[in-house]
């Protein structure tokens, strides 16, 4: 195996032309080159799947069942591959009890620590609670009972052979009906009035009295029956008549009346007594029952159905249908069972929603339970049950919402996790303080410990100050560990691995990155380069896919691939140090840095601006996450751009925030709504709202462009309408991979392909023999349409398909869309699932631009708004969330020119970004700041980009 070079020969993974290449190994490697032009090819499907499948393949068989089974790519020789581990951007792919804290093992080292060193306070009477050791025990008679006779002793099962063990061991008095007798009389049942059926017997390790002289003797009395006894020992303190009442705990021996006190070494409290298990760091774990919250089970939130979720437009009345899902027939029903019950109740049914008083929608909410009516909190439980069924999971996670938990207050840990303080803060204390702050906790925490105890858990604290370290040199100190990885975004979510990846202490490992910039403010660039350094200086290889001038110049080798996207690119056109290619280089990149560079000698924002129009959206009292009663103008029929550092509340504003209330006064559905808003005018100005979001493209190989912009349905409807179509009575479902009854390919399904399970080994993808690939049966095949059927109208590329329907307007409308968003070199039948991450983005924009209803998540999914108060029909505002994501230099010029054409024709943009070269072409800026976290949340600027201060 070559020790200095990755060697590749033969590269024919996806678009790639056939090509052979060699790697250094131990040295920072970026692959550029233009969106779609086979970067993810090279970097994820060949160097990171051959080298995971190595490593993989060195596990047992059994082992092996239970990994990811990952192909073996299509390549002529790879050699000196090391084992490799990816960093990809899949945000939205993480369970929900994954936290920063949890993914970086940060943590996992705080709770060592707190299991450790933590103080225990009870949870019901708030007082400390400390284990009983032998000398807290002792001293705790001696200031309770002084100068009083006690006997210690312990209780042991009536067995034999554990009796004689014990007097060998010097135990020789025992408590028998009430009589304190020798051990060895008990074996021999010589005891008058014995009871040998009694289960327990009391056995007494010592006599003497508690005086301060005897604290030693005391102790070591309360050890040895701790010992003995398990953890438990009996104290019998003599009442002198007079001295105490009679109880409970007063036993009479030897005439003489005793007092019990029961001892521990466990946690009691002295408060109320009540006992706890000792403290471990999987009770301090909300993902293990002992620490997560018995109510929302670790995940900081609970299922609910609210009335503001399920009554998207107030202005209907009950009779009308204003709680949308009744509607359907399916639980119309449930609507039923609500109009007959209403007049006894005094709930009007033919009145706005918005009309009904607190008590009239609390039985609505609540229900009924006399009357067998469990109003919309019972239907919520009646779905929760009945989950598993596929239609009503569907329609629970599209009406329901997610609340804080009541019992946790969404801290996720039980009630005793959140009970153990060090240093003044529970866990759930720490996990809400920002990385900053966080790292000035630990280390005042770990300087009150003792220098035993700093070194008992030296490698924790170790560990903890690194990684905290890390995510502040990074950029990411406004976050806090408690924050879930689902709210991130990509390039967050991406450095928060990269921290757990440089905390692992790897060598001689290949990293692949995918876009580390991504979402990034170009002031925290520098950071992330210095950070990747660390991996290279530790002795790794790391491969990046990247598009940021900055984070290319910092390459110690420069791969671009090329020269276009799709079937025109996949060779490799330029590979060397980045001056060579900036100075002489002719590639795409090449030529979009010297553009750059002529540009920001010159101007850095856009000389013209379109006029703002006297339409705009006003928001007041917004409060969300770190952002405070603000108010925000947003102007209309313009590309309005919300920028500022990372962290500093931008989708806070425009994601949770603004979103949120615009689909509530437009009676779409209502997304979860994390923000509180005063007032809200200016809706009146659009018809609906549509979000682009960083949502990961689909996995499913029946998606294809086709059918995501629309025109899939209309190119099945042309061939349904030929003469051969008509003459064997095909419709237009008979063209649909997707249905059963279609006319589908059964072997395959309409997959094309046909998956082996292997058991152990990694499934085998075979082209089905019955369709050839094709994915429909042969007499559907047989149907064509100008001498074309319908697989090779999928197999066509965009520009191809275009011109093929020429007098087809609608068909090529749509897939225009796809031409104007650079795609044209995409096949209409291509899964989704194989295009990257910026082709995904570039076909998002592609279904705005078809006029086609973007694939939106279940809880974003769009019901078609009322429009009766729209002044111009069809004036959508789109929302775009960090768009240029995945994109290389030269797209951004297309995304830039589809935005327009969208403003154009009367449409509005709001968009957050980061990239130099799509926020000067926007025509209104919005920058938030100064700072990220608690430092940001507010306008520190606005205004058409030429009025604005510098962004450098």
């Amino acid at each position: 195996m070559s020790q200095t070079h990755i060697e590749l020969e033969g590269v024919r993974v996806h678009n790639l032309k056939n090509f052979d290449l060699q790697i250094s190994r131990n040295l920072l490697t970026v692959i550029c080159g233009v969106s779609g032009s086979g970067k993810s090819s090279l970097a994820f499907d060949t160097l990171f799947a051959e080298g995971q499948r190595r490593y993989i393949e060195t596990f047992s068989p059994y082992a092996r069942q239970f990994l990811d089974r990952i192909e073996r790519p299509d390549v002529d020789r790879i050699e000196g591959i090391p084992p490799a581990i990816a960093l990809r951007q899949n945000a939205g792919r993480y369970g929900p009890r994954s936290t920063v804290g949890t993914r970086t093992e940060i943590t996992d080292h705080l709770r060592v620590l707190f299991a450790r060193f933590g103080q225990l306070f009870c949870p019901d009477c708030n007082m400390p609670v400390n284990p009983k050791s032998p000398q807290a025990a002792a001293r705790y008679l001696l200031n309770g009972w002084p100068d009083v006779r006690v006997m210690f002793g312990f209780r042991v099962v009536r067995d034999t052979d554990r009796l004689k063990n014990l007097l060998q061991r010097g135990v020789t008095r025992a408590v028998d009906q009430n009589r304190t007798v020798s051990l060895e009389s008990v074996l021999a049942d010589e005891v008058v009035g014995s009871d040998p059926s009694e289960a327990e017997i009391l056995l007494i390790i010592d006599r003497l009295k508690t005086e301060a002289e005897s604290e030693g003797r005391l102790s070591e009395s309360i050890a040895q029956c701790y010992e003995l006894g398990h953890n438990n020992c009996i104290a019998l303190l003599e009442i002198i008549d007079g001295q105490a009442d009679v109880d409970a705990t007063t036993v009479v021996i030897d005439h003489r009346r005793w007092k019990t006190v029961s001892l521990t070494a466990g946690l009691v409290c002295a408060g109320c007594g009540r006992e706890f298990q000792p403290l471990t760091p999987e009770s301090l774990s909300h993902r293990s029952p002992l620490g997560a919250c018995p109510k929302c089970e670790g995940h900081g939130s609970v299922s609910d159905m609210t009335l503001e979720t399920v009554v998207p437009d107030t202005s209907k009345t009950l009779e009308e249908g204003a709680i949308q899902p009744w509607t359907t027939p399916a639980y119309r029903h449930e609507l039923d069972e609500l109009l007959a019950l209403a007049p006894d109740y005094r709930i009007p049914t033919n009145v706005p929603f918005r009309d009904l008083n607190d008590h009239q929608r609390r039985l609505i909410s609540e229900g009924v339970p006399e009357r067998n009516f469990g109003g919309i909190a019972g239907f919520h439980r009646w779905l929760v049950r009945n989950r598993y069924k596929k239609g009503v999971a569907v329609l629970l996670s599209r009406w329901r919402s997610w609340t804080s938990c009541s019992l946790c207050r969404g801290h996720r840990l039980s009630q005793l996790a959140a009970s153990v303080q060090l240093s003044g803060k529970t866990l759930p204390d720490v996990l809400d303080l920002e990385i900053s702050e966080a790292q000035a906790w630990l280390s005042e925490a770990v300087a009150l410990l003792d220098t035993a105890a700093q070194a008992a858990v030296a490698t924790s604290i170790r560990h903890a100050a690194d990684r905290l370290q890390f995510l502040q040199d990074i950029g990411l100190d406004y976050l806090n560990l408690g924050r879930s990885m689902r709210t991130l975004s990509g390039g967050e979510a991406q450095r928060v691995l990269l921290t757990a990846a440089i905390g692992s202490g790897l060598i001689n490992t290949l990293y692949v990155l995918d876009e580390p910039t991504s979402g990034l403010h170009s002031r925290d660039t520098e950071k992330v380069v210095r950070a990747t350094r660390r991996l290279v200086d530790a002795g790794n290889t790391l491969v990046v896919v990247e598009h940021d001038p900055l984070f290319l110049s910092a390459a110690d080798q420069l791969i671009e691939i090329g020269p276009a996207a799709g079937q025109s690119g996949g060779s490799v056109v330029f590979q060397g140090r980045f001056k060579d290619l900036a100075a002489n280089g002719q590639t795409s990149t090449a030529v979009q840095l010297r553009k750059q560079s002529g540009a920001s000698e010159t101007t850095s924002c856009r000389t013209v601006s379109r006029p703002l129009s006297e339409r705009w959206l006003e928001f007041e009292g917004i409060t969300c996450h770190n952002i405070r009663n603000l108010s925000v103008r947003v102007p209309l029929n313009v590309i309005c751009g919300v920028i500022g550092v990372s962290g500093s509340g931008k989708s806070s504003l425009v994601v949770d925030a603004i979103y949120p209330a615009i689909c509530r006064e437009l009676g779409q559905a209502i997304p979860i709504a994390t923000a509180h808003m005063d007032s809200i005018r200016g809706c009146r100005h659009i018809s609906e709202i549509c979000l682009l979001d960083q949502k990961p493209g689909s996995s499913n190989r029946r998606s294809i462009p086709a059918t995501m912009i629309g025109s899939f349905d209309e190119i099945r409807k042309v061939m349904a309408q030929t003469h051969e179509a008509r003459k064997r009575n095909y419709n237009a479902g008979m063209f649909s991979f997707n249905s059963a009854k279609g006319g589908r390919c059964e072997s395959c399904q309409g997959h094309g392909v046909i998956t082996v399970d292997m058991q152990f080994l990694a499934d085998i993808e075979t082209t089905c023999e019955a369709c050839s690939g094709r994915r429909f049966r042969p007499d559907v095949l047989e149907v064509r349409y100008r001498d074309r059927s319908i697989h090779d109208i999928l197999e066509m590329t965009a520009d191809d398909a275009f011109a093929f329907f020429q007098g087809h307007r609608r068909i090529q409308q749509r897939i225009n869309a796809l031409r104007m968003a650079g795609l044209g070199y995409l096949r209409l039948g291509q899964p989704v699932s194989t295009l990257s991450g910026g082709e995904n983005q570039r076909l998002n924009i592609a279904v705005l631009l078809s006029g086609a209803s973007l694939p939106l998540s279940e809880e974003q999914a769009v019901i078609r708004p009322r429009r009766a108060e729209a002044e111009a029909t069809s004036q959508r505002l789109f929302i775009l969330d960090e768009p240029s994501v995945g994109l290389h230099m030269e797209d951004i010029d297309r995304l830039a020119q589809c935005l327009n054409h969208l403003v154009d024709i009367g449409h509005s943009i709001l968009l957050i970004d980061h990239d130099p070269q799509l926020i000067a072409r926007c025509d209104y800026l919005i920058e938030l700041g100064p700072g990220p976290g608690q430092h940001g949340g507010r306008i520190i600027a606005e205004g058409p980009p030429g009025q604005m201060p510098s962004q450098e």
